[in-house]
């Protein structure tokens, strides 16, 4: 079976571009992002879900670390990112993930 878009409630036409968010399907959607950044002396991590549905799911983790060790120092950062939803027998779904890790001799 074939997934299709049908649009037939528009008296008329309007032009959009491609950064447009066009949603179709029975109104299901899922997306995530996640970024993250090590470096000396510090780690950032970032992450987020959004789900649209009559079911829906998110779930986001971020998880930094630094540490000195003496002669060396180590900065991680993990995220991870979880979209899941659900209306009728139509479903989207999302997940990512992101770690940076780094390394830096004193």
């Amino acid at each position: 079976m074939k997934n299709l878009l049908i649009i037939s409630d528009l008296s008329y036409l309007e032009p959009i571009n491609e950064s447009s968010l066009v949603i179709g399907g029975g109104n299901v959607y899922a997306d995530t992002f996640a970024t993250t950044t090590a470096g000396y002396g510090s780690a950032i991590a970032v992450a987020g879900g959004l789900a649209i549905g009559d079911e829906t799911y998110t779930n986001t983790r971020a998880n930094t670390t630094v540490k000195d060790l003496g002669s060396l120092e180590y900065s991680r950062a993990s995220a991870t990112g979880t979209a899941y939803a659900k209306t009728g027998n139509q479903t989207a779904s999302s997940t990512i993930r992101s770690t940076s890790i780094s390394f830096f001799g004193h």
